[in-house]
């Protein structure tokens, strides 16, 4: 008598078969992971030490040589990232495409809004403190969560997140009525500042989608470099030509320094942005304010200090830290194995 045929042999004479998919899982999985979440955390890491040396070295630019040709600074960044471009492109060092009217087309407005976005800044940061320019600057997640719901089509953030916006909104506005040294011009152009960042995040994001984030630099350095080199030449000439400091070695050094620094900046930005979201971004930004606020109250002479201003750069602090601390919960609690892969 023939043995009874398994579960397995039954099914196979009826007709039925078993398809198995084996998920890879080892090594070279693992480490494709461990790859991975290195890219996104470096990328933000140096998003953020950038940014941050950034205000610095622009503030002592603009404060301690009086250097306030915010045009003639960025056309020297954007050249200068040009020609670095243009040889890493010719040496094949990178496979960057030759820019073209329609690549620069297709990446316009985002040119426009990062132009302006690095104009208004510099034009804040001249007249405001480090505190209170980070205090501002902490806004930028605001903006970036609105469009992405109006643009991106993201859902409307939770109970949480929204209170963490309300309080980052009130502690600036609470710390703007304490500052001492108060500007409304620099504010002004602040609140621009951070519209038009979250403009270009969110633009710059579309654009990451199909485009590596060299070749975004690529188009957005020779888009911006002839907005940047025209209003240099018709509003900053007469001025650079009196200006007292170009013999000065210390003044050289640091110009050579931010002007490098701006480059790296530009770079790391989008590669923050392609490796993470534009979300992420800001959120780094929000957490290099915190290191730049507490040197800040020291730095360029010091702050004079306000309750009420300390106060309100306090809870803007607190309402940033919610609000990265609440994006993080959101996303862990969606997929609890992302707490090491890109966010």
């Amino acid at each position: 008598m023939d043995p009874e045929p398994s579960g397995f042999e039954r099914m196979k004479q009826s007709g039925y078969s078993t398809v198995v998919q084996v998920e890879e899982n080892g090594p070279k999985s693992n480490k494709k992971v461990l790859l991975q979440s290195a890219e996104s955390i470096g990328s933000a890491i140096l998003y953020g030490v950038c940014s941050t040396s950034m205000a610095f070295t622009n503030k002592a630019i603009l404060t301690s040589y009086k250097f306030h040709f915010p045009f003639f600074i960025m056309a020297c960044q954007m050249i200068l990232c040009v020609i670095f471009l243009e040889i890493l492109r010719i040496t094949q060092l990178s496979n960057i495409p030759k820019y073209s009217l329609k690549s620069g087309k297709s990446f316009a407005w985002p040119s426009i809004f990062y132009a302006l976005h690095s104009v208004t800044a510099l034009h804040a940061l001249g007249g405001m403190s480090i505190p209170m320019y980070a205090a501002i600057k902490r806004c930028a997640p605001i903006v970036t969560l609105i469009l992405s719901v109006l643009l991106l089509k993201k859902r409307v953030p939770n109970a949480r997140i929204v209170s963490s916006v309300i309080l980052i909104s009130v502690g600036c506005v609470v710390a703007s009525l304490g500052d001492l040294e108060f500007d409304s011009k620099a504010y002004k152009y602040g609140a621009v500042s951070i519209l038009v960042q979250g403009l270009y995040l969110t633009l710059a994001q579309k654009c990451l989608e199909v485009m590596p984030a060299l070749q975004v630099l690529h188009i957005s350095s020779y888009n911006t470099t002839p907005f940047y080199v025209i209003l240099c030449l018709l509003m900053e000439t007469e001025g650079i030509s009196h200006y007292k400091y170009f013999s000065d070695i210390k003044f050289l050094l640091c110009f050579g320094v931010q002007v490098s620094i701006g480059v790296l900046l530009n770079y790391s930005l989008f590669l923050c942005t392609e490796k993470n979201s534009a979300l992420t971004t800001s959120l780094v930004g929000v957490l290099k304010s915190i290191m730049q606020t507490v040197i800040g109250f020291f730095a360029f002479g010091g702050v004079q200090f306000s309750a009420l201003n300390v106060f309100g750069i306090s809870l803007n602090m607190f309402g940033g830290i919610l609000y990265s601390y609440s994006k993080y919960m959101e996303k862990f609690k969606v997929n609890p194995e992302s707490f090491m892969k890109p966010v």
